[in-house]
């Protein structure tokens, strides 16, 4: 039987991996209903996505934004009964522009599943340039 934290974690990676592959079914059944995704920032898709929908639509517009081309390149993931930690570098491109930038992703659980998500990222003024028209 798998331990509390090590379920916790692969819930992570699975969210991380449904992201990547595009499975959105896959990302719908990993959320609590009332999930909310807070996206840092001052820019296009900066504030807070209450909803399975919500959270969904942003990944997606963000998806559509850099045309399927963003890139992950896992570092580490942490967690316990609670919360989680997942530290990445994203490289992506939208139009002629691109950008690497380390990413961090805060989540709360809830009965198996992700509730809350939080993005930090580590340089916000490119971050924003990036993310804004």
């Amino acid at each position: 039987m798998q331990s509390l934290e090590t379920e916790r974690l692969e819930l992570v990676k699975a969210l991380l991996a449904a992201f990547s592959q595009g499975d959105v079914e896959r990302i719908r059944s990993l959320l609590t209903d009332d999930v909310v995704f807070h996206f840092p920032g001052q820019n296009n898709f900066s504030g807070n996505y209450k909803g399975k929908d919500a959270a969904l639509g942003l990944l997606l517009r963000v998806n559509e934004w850099t045309g399927g081309k963003t890139r992950i390149r896992l570092h580490d993931v942490l967690a316990n009964d609670q919360h989680g930690v997942l530290l990445y570098t994203v490289t992506s491109s939208h139009g002629d522009r691109e950008i690497s930038y380390r990413y961090i992703n805060l989540y709360h659980f809830r009965e198996s599943q992700i509730s809350e998500v939080w993005g930090v990222v580590q340089d916000c003024p490119e971050f924003d340039d990036f993310y804004s028209d």
